[in-house]
């Protein structure tokens, strides 16, 4: 049964969308978070709560849409501690992290279902909860579904729209851009990066730490993008050098690993690094997000809502 009357062509699809979705969420959390999840009604999206995580999920086929996660703090706080480490129950870095995976486990969940009906679902991107207003205008009759699972509430809100924009245009002027090192003994991959991020910021690159403070000490950088996997000594000993340096103890410092060890993950942070980057999740816009969040700056989505032809 359909949770959504139709009455206009937006509802159609919104309505048509709406059951994978909740199938999903409800299956994501029984087999993978180990919890149930019910859901309790279905409102508008003015109505409805707006809680701490969010994560935008691109939708394109019959129509363009927008599925929105929206998750407690609480929540996600309780999920780290059963599937992760109670240790980083707390850590809000790894916490936006989690809350993006488990957006990314409800849309891969729902993948199969939705292809089907020839809908294909993009890789969730962290926005801000405040946005979710600008991308559900009252008239396109949107809906959210309110969960409610055996560890807190959540907030799922679907609607045929628009597209989601890129995450671009962050709030800072192209002239004043920050100048970042890319620390990487692969070629290939230091070629990769510089090519991902020339357009927003200054990029140097450097095939060891050493290389980067003979760079550091001619340009102060502004952030450090460093491969644990491939960094000189021991990988997480690298973050130390590099914030005990007098050249780069000021600069941010922001890891990639393809190690999910959480003693490797605590120590970089422990050393002082900003945040990390699993390769395995890597997207460019989840990389730039992250860039700008060691700044202390806001990604912001633009031109987040787009007619439909």
């Amino acid at each position: 049964m359909s949770l959504i009357p139709a009455t206009h062509t937006t509802e159609t699809l919104t309505r048509r969308f709406s059951d994978p979705v909740t199938n999903s969420v409800i299956d994501v959390f029984k087999y993978f978070v180990g919890t149930t999840a019910e859901l309790e009604k279905v409102v508008e999206v003015d109505e409805a709560p707006r809680f701490d995580r969010s994560s935008a999920i691109e939708v394109n086929g019959p129509g363009k849409g927008i599925v929105v996660v929206n998750l407690p703090r609480e929540l996600v706080s309780r999920a780290v501690s059963v599937l992760i480490d109670e240790e980083l129950a707390d850590d809000e870095h790894v916490l936006t992290d989690f809350a993006c995976e488990l957006s990314n486990m409800i849309a891969g969940q729902a993948k199969k279902a939705v292809d089907h009906m020839g809908f294909q679902l993009g890789h969730p991107t962290v926005i801000e909860t405040e946005q979710i207003d600008t991308l559900y205008p009252p008239e396109a009759g949107s809906r959210c579904g309110l969960f409610q699972t055996g560890i807190g509430p959540l907030a799922v809100y679907f609607g045929f729209v628009g597209q989601l924009g890129e995450i671009i245009d962050f709030e800072h002027e192209m002239t004043d851009r920050k100048r970042l090192i890319v620390i990487d003994q692969d070629e290939m991959n230091r070629a990769l990066f510089k090519g991902l991020l020339h357009e927003r910021y200054k990029v140097e690159t450097a095939s060891s730490i050493e290389e980067a403070f003979i760079d550091a000490a001619l340009n102060s950088p502004d952030l450090i993008l460093l491969d644990l996997d491939g960094a000189d000594g021991n990988h997480a000993e690298s973050v130390k050098y590099i914030k005990e340096s007098p050249l780069t103890r000021g600069v941010e410092v922001l890891v990639m690993t393809s190690n999910r060890s959480t003693t490797a993950i605590i120590q970089a942070f422990n050393h002082g690094a900003s945040d990390y980057i699993l390769k395995s999740d890597f997207t460019k816009q989840i990389l730039i997000g992250k860039i700008e969040r060691a700044f202390g700056r806001t990604p912001v989505v633009k031109e987040a809502v787009s007619a439909i032809d």
